[in-house]
């Protein structure tokens, strides 16, 4: 049977799928959460991590920043799906720091490390849900942002925003650009880090687009 591979954003690792994937598991739907390597990576390297835990059939499923690594990840035939929870939705040609908002006058260089930014109240997390994530959350590397992606846009792609991102996020830009264009998606109500705080919903919008390629 196939399963989702699930890719987390900047500053998580798998560990940010895990209420996610106890969700799936009660749904009947098999699910993996992978980690992306640190140290000085590449974009096709963090492809390769997810392509390592892909066989045939698998739908790929990314959060934010794992957004774009699953939509260049899904250029190789295994991936019979795309699935987006909040994540710019890139194009191809395009790097992540592309749809990032406006450019900074001069980005860093490629081997910065991005230290995280702590969790709270405001981004929709109670005390001891924030306290597990911050003690959790690791810098982040810069070098892949800086490598363009080809996409296959054969691969069918479900996508999700949440309603209650800040504006500045990247992927508030792809849901305006999705009104603009007319495409459709999906909301969950949540604010961005909905595989953490809005588990169950996050679930249901994977099942219902996993099923779509079962036969």
């Amino acid at each position: 049977m196939s399963k989702c591979v699930l890719v987390h954003g900047a500053f998580r690792g798998s560990w940010a799928w895990d209420r996610v994937v106890h969700e799936l598991s009660s749904r009947g739907v098999n699910a993996a959460a992978i980690d992306l390597r640190g140290g000085r990576p590449s974009m096709s390297e963090w492809v390769d991590d997810v392509l390592r835990a892909v066989d045939p059939g698998d739908v790929v499923v990314g959060h934010s920043m794992g957004g774009v690594v699953a939509r260049a990840a899904a250029r190789w035939p295994q991936v019979s799906r795309v699935v987006l929870i909040d994540a710019p939705v890139i194009e191809s040609g395009q790097r992540a720091v592309d749809v990032s908002g406006p450019p900074p006058p001069s980005l860093p260089p490629r081997e910065t490390d991005i230290p995280a930014t702590p969790v709270g109240e405001t981004n929709g997390f109670d005390v001891s849900l924030a306290a597990w994530v911050n003690e959790r959350l690791s810098p982040t590397p810069f070098g892949p942002s800086l490598d363009a992606v080809e996409v296959d846009e054969r691969v069918p792609l479900s996508v999700a925003f949440c309603s209650l991102t800040p504006e500045f996020f990247p992927s508030v830009a792809s849901r305006r650009r999705f009104d603009a264009e007319g495409r459709g998606y999906e909301t969950i109500t949540s604010h961005h880090d909905a595989p953490l705080l809005a588990p169950i919903a996050v679930a249901d919008f994977i099942a219902r687009a996993a099923s779509q390629d079962r036969t």
